[in-house]
């Protein structure tokens, strides 16, 4: 964020938090808040009110009233703390869309990680904020993730005070069965209205450095792919949200992905990301040139005949698109028609040709991946 780089005294706060709300919702869903429910109207419209006592009392009440009606009738309930104060996020959630009927309406409020970088930069030269964000970043982003510090970290804090990236809160709001429905700033917090559409995921989601992401593999399968970690967690629950309000850029990935870390835009440049996708070869589950293994949700996003033709053999860590490198996503598809039905006819030459195909235009042309 260039803004927030070039911020040293306190009163630019305002200026690098209004840059920082527009920033943060650029792909936000457009909520029709007037044909939302008078209660939830009635509740937004209080939050936006002045901050004071007469404020402060009104949202208690609403929280207690809202929080003491019996499982599987709620309408609508507002977070009891903003989500940083909250020691087991998760548990919290899923106890929220218990309480909730279906389609009942869930609000939350945190302090994203990109608005605690900005109350360093906007108080403190930027020499001494570069040095405090540093340790700040390791103590409330990495100890509480590490088993070997997740202890001594909450004994310190008292289980309160963690700090999220916007990314991780809206994956676990779609992890616990709810789909984001709006994203917007109320004064300096940031807060999301969500819906209640499923019951939460079973599966347990991890903070490893190598993750496993389900994939589609030959005959139609599925498979766990293993990859260095290149986004926030809970990310991969997020991948159809950032699909309807992102859509596609040039080379097929997602406009704009805020899910992407800075560190993982350097390994997804080198093709680092996908070195322990080695292992699924090894395994046999993959082979080194083929069709990229895709998620469900992006699948479902190619003609179904491309669909069959690129489920007959096993998928690949060096896609053939990077042999002539399309921009959309119809000119993949046609390039993996192309390999496949290539492929079928004399396999061992095809991957032969695009394998060398594909390394120089790594290492010659430099093309990188995004």
């Amino acid at each position: 964020m260039s803004l927030l780089e070039n911020i040293i005294y306190r009163e630019d706060y305002a200026e690098a938090m209004e840059y920082l709300a527009n920033r943060e919702t650029k792909h936000a869903p457009k909520f029709d808040l007037v044909n939302a429910p008078v209660e939830l109207q009635e509740l937004i419209g209080q939050a936006y009110m002045p901050r004071g006592e007469e404020r402060s009392k009104w949202l208690n009440d609403f929280v207690e009233r809202c929080w003491s009606v019996p499982d599987g009738e709620a309408e609508l309930l507002l977070g009891e703390d903003h989500l940083n104060g909250i020691r087991y996020v998760n548990r919290y959630l899923r106890k929220a869309n218990q309480k909730l009927k279906q389609d009942g309406f869930l609000v939350v409020s945190f302090d994203t990680a990109a608005k605690r970088r900005v109350q360093f930069y906007s108080k403190y030269p930027k020499f001494l904020a570069d040095f405090i964000y540093f340790f700040d970043f390791i103590w409330h982003r990495f100890c509480p993730k590490i088993a070997l510090t997740r202890r001594f970290y909450y004994w310190c804090t008292k289980k309160r005070r963690k700090v999220f990236p916007r990314p991780e809160v809206l994956g676990r709001l779609y992890y616990c069965g709810f789909d984001v429905v709006s994203e917007l700033y109320i004064h300096d917090r940031f807060c999301v209205i969500a819906q209640k559409r499923r019951e939460p995921a079973l599966e347990h989601p991890s903070y490893g450095i190598i993750v496993k992401l389900d994939r589609i593999g030959k005959n139609g399968e599925h498979l766990w792919v293993y990859k260095f970690r290149t986004m926030y967690a809970y990310s991969e629950y997020l991948q159809t949200y950032v699909y309807e309000n992102n859509n596609l850029q040039t080379g097929g990935k997602f406009f704009d992905d805020y899910r992407v870390t800075t560190w993982g835009r350097v390994l997804r440049k080198y093709w680092i990301d996908e070195m322990p996708m080695l292992i699924n070869v090894l395994k046999g589950q993959m082979k080194l040139v083929g069709v990229r293994p895709l998620s469900e949700q992006y699948f479902k996003l190619y003609k179904p005949e491309i669909q069959q033709i690129r489920i007959k053999s096993k998928p690949g860590m060096l896609p053939p698109y990077y042999a002539d490198m399309p921009e959309t996503l119809d000119e993949i598809q046609e390039s993996e028609r192309r390999y496949c039905e290539e492929y079928e006819k004399h396999p061992f030459r095809t991957d032969w040709k695009y394998f060398w195909k594909i390394q120089a235009n790594i290492l010659f042309r430099r093309k990188r991946s995004k």
